[in-house]
C-alpha cells in the first residue's frame, strides 16, 4: 500500500509541475484532454472486446487502389529512395560485405538478437514480442491504456518496443533478393504472421507508443518492397498488407501531439507516410500523404531552430531528427510534389551542416544529451554502425558526406565549435529543450568535449539506460559527470527519481562573448543554476584557445557562499592513463599526451563511466579537481589544458614497452 501511495503522490507531484509548466490556458486545455481520454478508455476497451480490429480483404483492395506488388515496386521505391538505393547496392556488394550481411540475416532466422546492449541473445523458437529479454519481464497483453511503462525492477520497456520496430525484417528482405534462398522469405512471413497474431491492434506492449508503431510501419514497407516481386502470392503477404492499414488507421487515431512536440510525434507523421506511399491509390492513403506533408512544415518549424539545431538539447536526438526529416521530404516529393517550401528544405540543410560542424577528427559526433541508438530506417546499418557515426545522415540526403572546417556557432541551440588546427572542441550553453520541459537534456551548462585530431581526449560520459535503472540515468545526466563545475554538490537543474524525462531549466545559461576570428578564440558563457545550494549562484566559464600550440584557458569565475566546495571534472576517453601530480595531471591518450594543470587545487583520479550506446558502459577515469570558495564575491580560478601529439616512432615505442 505504501508503495502503491508514493507512486500516486509522485504522478500527481509529475502532473502538478507539467501544468505549472504549461501555464493555465494550456495546462487545463491538456488536463480536459488527458480526462477525456481517460473517459474514453473503458470504452473502447470494452468495444474492442466485443468488436476487435479486422481487415477485410476487400478493405485492403480499396485502400490499395491498384495490386499491392505494383503499389511496392512502384510509388513505394519512389517515395523511399534510400530504400531503392540499398537494393541497387545489394548486386555490387564485394565478398567479405556480402558474407557479413548474410550472417547478419542467418542470426535473425536463428532468433538471435543485440539490442539495447543486451549482447547476442538467443530468443527460442517463438519469439516473445511483449517481453524484455534482458530482465525477464513479459508485459501483459491487455489494452494500451492499461500498460505500465516502468516497473520498480531493471526491467525496460523498451527492448520489447526495440524488437517489435523490426529494423531487422529488412535484412531478411535482402538477404532473399540477393540469394533467392526461400529461407529468409519463409522467416519474413514466419515473424508477419507471428507479431501479428501475437499483438492484436491496441492490445500489448507494442501498441503502447505511437513513435514505435510508425518506425515499425516504415521498416514492414521497406521489407515488402524489397520482396514484393516474390512474395505476393504468400498467404502471408496479405496478412502483413492488412496490419499496415491497422497500423495507419491507428498512427492517425492515437497520435503524440501535444504543444510542446518532439522527436515522437515527427515518427507518427513520417511513419504514416510510409504507410500512405503503399495505400496512395485511395482517397484514404492520399489524405494521409496530404496531411503528413502539411504537418512536416509545420514540425520544421516547431521542432528545429533557426540555426538548424533540433531543439531536444541533444546531439543523437538531433540526429534521429534530421534522419526523419530527410526521409520525409523525399516522400513528400513524390506523394504531395511542391507541398515542402523553400524556407523548410533551407532548414534541413542547416540541421546537416550542424552534423558536419560537431563531428570529431575520428568521425563520431560527441553523446551530448540523451541517446537510445534511435533509427527510422537503419536497413544495411542494423547492428552494424556505430551509433555515433552520423555519416549515414549524409548518403540518405544524396550529399557528399562533409565535417566542419574553422569554428562554428549555433547559439540558437545552443552549442559552439572551437576548432584550431587539429584541436577540436564543443562546447554547450543553452536552454533544457522542448520549450522548458527538457526532456533529453543533462546538467552540461558550460561542458565541453576536447579532441586533438582523431583522439579523443575529454568526453562527454552518454546516457546508458532511461527507467531501468532511473540512479543510473540520473547519474549521467548529473553536473558531475560532464566537464563542468559542481558547486556545493549540487545540480545546476534539479533531478528527480519521478521526472526522468523532465529538467526544469533554472540555469537560465546565456552566451556572453564569441570571438572565432583572432589569434586567440575566445568563447565565454555563463549560468545561473544549483538552486538548491543557494539562490544567488553563478558560474561564469571562459575559454581561450591559443591557435599556435593547441592550448585551451578556462577561466571559471564562481559566486558561491564562502568555503563552499568546488569540484571540476574532466571525464577521459576509456583507455587514457593519467598520472597526478601536485599542481595537475599527465593524461595520454593513444598518440596524444594532454597536460590539464591549475594552482591551488587538490588534483585526483577516479573511476567512471562511459556509454557509448544504449545499455552499454565502459570504465574510465575522471580527472577531479576540488576546491573551496573564497570568502571573495568571486571566487576565480585558471585551468590550462595542452595537448600534443607525440612522434609515430615515439608512440610505437611507448607500445611495445
Amino acid at each position: 500500500m505504501a508503495a502503491s501511495a508514493e507512486r500516486l503522490i509522485a504522478a500527481a507531484s509529475t502532473r502538478y509541475a507539467a501544468f505549472r509548466h504549461l501555464g493555465l490556458r494550456r495546462g487545463s486545455r491538456a488536463v480536459v484532454r488527458r480526462a477525456a481520454l481517460a473517459c474514453r478508455a473503458p470504452l473502447r476497451r470494452a468495444q474492442l472486446r466485443l468488436r476487435p480490429v479486422r481487415i477485410t480483404r476487400a478493405e485492403i483492395a480499396a485502400a490499395l487502389g491498384q495490386p499491392a506488388e505494383s503499389a511496392l515496386r512502384g510509388r513505394v521505391l519512389e517515395a523511399m529512395p534510400i530504400v531503392a538505393r540499398w537494393e541497387d547496392e545489394l548486386e555490387r556488394l564485394d565478398g567479405m560485405q556480402r558474407r557479413t550481411l548474410l550472417a547478419a540475416a542467418d542470426r535473425i532466422v536463428a532468433h538471435e538478437f543485440t539490442l539495447l546492449g543486451s549482447g547476442p541473445v538467443a530468443l527460442g523458437a517463438q519469439i516473445d514480442w511483449h517481453r524484455d529479454f534482458k530482465s525477464g519481464r513479459s508485459w501483459p497483453c491487455v489494452h494500451r491504456s492499461k500498460i505500465r511503462v516502468s516497473y520498480p525492477d531493471n526491467s525496460d520497456i523498451k527492448v520489447p518496443w526495440e524488437l517489435s520496430r523490426c529494423q531487422h525484417l529488412p535484412l531478411l528482405a535482402a538477404a532473399h533478393r540477393l540469394t533467392g534462398d526461400q529461407r529468409y522469405s519463409d522467416e519474413l512471413g514466419a515473424q508477419f504472421d507471428a507479431w501479428i497474431a501475437a499483438n492484436p491492434v491496441e492490445f500489448g506492449v507494442n501498441w503502447a507508443c505511437t513513435m514505435d508503431v510508425a518506425i515499425r510501419a516504415a521498416n514492414w514497407v521497406a521489407a515488402l518492397a524489397l520482396c514484393a516481386d516474390t512474395a505476393a502470392e504468400k498467404p502471408w503477404f496479405g496478412n502483413a498488407l492488412g496490419s499496415l492499414l491497422a497500423h495507419g488507421r491507428f498512427i492517425r487515431d492515437h497520435l503524440e501531439y501535444g504543444s510542446a512536440r518532439g522527436n515522437h510525434y515527427l515518427s507518427d507523421i513520417v511513419g504514416l507516410q510510409a504507410i500512405a506511399a503503399l495505400f496512395a491509390g485511395s482517397d484514404e492513403g492520399r489524405a494521409w500523404a496530404r496531411w503528413a506533408a502539411q504537418q512536416l512544415v509545420a514540425e520544421m518549424e516547431h521542432q528545429v531552430r533557426p540555426d538548424g539545431c533540433d531543439h531536444e538539447a541533444s546531439l543523437p536526438y538531433h540526429r534521429l531528427v534530421c534522419e526523419l526529416f530527410i526521409c520525409a521530404t523525399q516522400a513528400a516529393d513524390v506523394l504531395t510534389p511542391g507541398a515542402l517550401p523553400d524556407g523548410y528544405r533551407e532548414r534541413l540543410g542547416r540541421m546537416l551542416d550542424f552534423v558536419a560542424d560537431t563531428t570529431r577528427g575520428d568521425g563520431l559526433t560527441p553523446q551530448m544529451g540523451d541517446a537510445d541508438d534511435g533509427r527510422y530506417l537503419p536497413l544495411g546499418d542494423y547492428g552494424a554502425r556505430d551509433q555515433r557515426d552520423h555519416a549515414h545522415l549524409f548518403a540518405q540526403a544524396g550529399r557528399t558526406p562533409s565535417r566542419g572546417k574553422g569554428c562554428a556557432a549555433y547559439p540558437q541551440g545552443g552549442w559552439w565549435v572551437l576548432r584550431a588546427g587539429a584541436l577540436f572542441a564543443v562546447t554547450r550553453c543553452g536552454d533544457v529543450g522542448i520549450y522548458g520541459a527538457g526532456c533529453h537534456a543533462h546538467n552540461d551548462q558550460l561542458s565541453f568535449e576536447l579532441a586533438l585530431g582523431a583522439q579523443p581526449l575529454i568526453v562527454d560520459p552518454g546516457s546508458y539506460v532511461y527507467t531501468a535503472a532511473p540512479a543510473a540515468r540520473n547519474a549521467f545526466r548529473a553536473t558531475r559527470a560532464h566537464a563542468t563545475i559542481t558547486v556545493g554538490g549540487g545540480e545546476q537543474n534539479r533531478l528527480r527519481a519521478d521526472r526522468l524525462f523532465a529538467l526544469e531549466d533554472t540555469t537560465r545559461a546565456r552566451l556572453l562573448r564569441w570571438d572565432p576570428f583572432s589569434a586567440q578564440i575566445v568563447w565565454e558563457a555563463e549560468h545561473s543554476g544549483f538552486p538548491m545550494v543557494a539562490a544567488d549562484v553563478r558560474h561564469r566559464r571562459r575559454l581561450e584557445v591559443d591557435t599556435a600550440d593547441a592550448t585551451i584557458l578556462i577561466t571559471d569565475a564562481v559566486r558561491a557562499p564562502r568555503g563552499c566546495a568546488l569540484e571540476w571534472a574532466f571525464p577521459l576517453v576509456p583507455g587514457a592513463t593519467s598520472t597526478v601530480d601536485d599542481s595537475g595531471v599527465n593524461v595520454r591518450a593513444g598518440a596524444v599526451d594532454l597536460r590539464i594543470e591549475g594552482a591551488d587545487l587538490k588534483w585526483a583520479a577516479e573511476p567512471g563511466w562511459l556509454s557509448p550506446s544504449y545499455g552499454v558502459r565502459e570504465p574510465t577515469v575522471v580527472i577531479r579537481a576540488r576546491a573551496a570558495a573564497s570568502d571573495a564575491s568571486e571566487d576565480v580560478r585558471s585551468i590550462r589544458l595542452r595537448a600534443i601529439a607525440r612522434s609515430s616512432t615515439a608512440h610505437r615505442r611507448a607500445r611495445t614497452r
